[in-house]
């Protein structure tokens, strides 16, 4: 029994020195994670006001595969946002699951790229029955299907981007059916870190007495010490009974 014994101390140690520790892939085999997360001062959607003109912390992660190099993407991912005010009062928090396809057009790789596709809109904590009465909000959980193009416009001082985004939700917050359309212009300003962009958003609602109305966004944005930082300014039109709401944002955030 000693000289048992006495074998398995010398031999333990050997195996022990001769393991191998586990280490976790640096990579995924298939696909890529990324995540995001901010500080907002304001949530603004599509020129309203979705935290009662309180601040938000948003974050997001996605997962992304190629199934045809440059041309096709798959893609789902997750974006969250606390919420407040109005109809949102009972929920506290948003909640997008989204997925699609996205890729570049053929023959035109770097001039032409498109994205299309499901986004559902989730309000944890709120009643989905149709209801008028006190804080209760009627149909509040929605999808949205969406449809986009982006362009890249070289000139001889910068390249432009445009794009076009194309959204229609057959069941809507509140039972609102809308469709949504948005062009948008992105400009980098020649030899500084700063980009400045513009853009125009229409919503059209099919319900009667429904709020259609045009939102428009300006912004300048730039990254510093690793974080991405933003000032925007947001209005609208037609909204409701043609009141104006101007507002003026910053943002804070971080990508990985």
């Amino acid at each position: 029994m000693k000289k048992i014994l006495i074998m398995s101390a010398l031999v333990t140690p050997l195996l022990l020195t001769n393991a191998k520790s586990y280490e976790f892939p640096e990579k995924l085999p298939f696909g890529d994670i990324s995540a995001n997360v901010g500080y907002y001062s304001q949530y603004v959607w599509r020129g309203e006001q979705q935290n009662a003109g309180q601040s938000a912390i948003q974050g997001g992660l996605d997962y992304s595969v190629t199934l045809l190099d440059t041309y096709v993407d798959f893609y789902v991912g997750i974006w969250g946002s606390n919420v407040s005010g109005g109809t949102n009062s009972l929920s506290g928090n948003e909640l997008d699951y989204y997925g699609g396809l996205t890729g570049a057009v053929p023959g035109l790789e770097d001039y032409l790229a498109w994205d299309g596709g499901i986004l559902y809109y989730d309000y944890p904590g709120m009643t989905d029955q149709n209801s008028d009465g006190g804080d209760s909000a009627r149909n509040v959980d929605f999808v949205e299907y969406y449809g986009s193009l982006s362009a890249t416009i070289p000139t001889p001082i910068t390249d432009l981007g445009l794009s076009y985004y194309y959204g229609f939700s057959p069941s809507g917050f509140q039972q609102d059916n809308y469709d949504y359309q948005n062009v948008s212009l992105e400009v980098p300003i020649p030899n500084t870190p700063f980009t400045i962009s513009g853009g125009a958003g229409f919503t059209g609602s099919e319900m009667q007495g429904g709020n259609s109305y045009t939102d428009y966004i300006a912004s300048i944005s730039t990254s510093a010490f690793g974080l991405d930082l933003g000032l925007n300014y947001t209005t609208v039109s037609g909204y409701g009974a043609d009141q104006d709401i101007d507002q003026i944002t910053f943002s804070i955030g971080k990508s990985f």
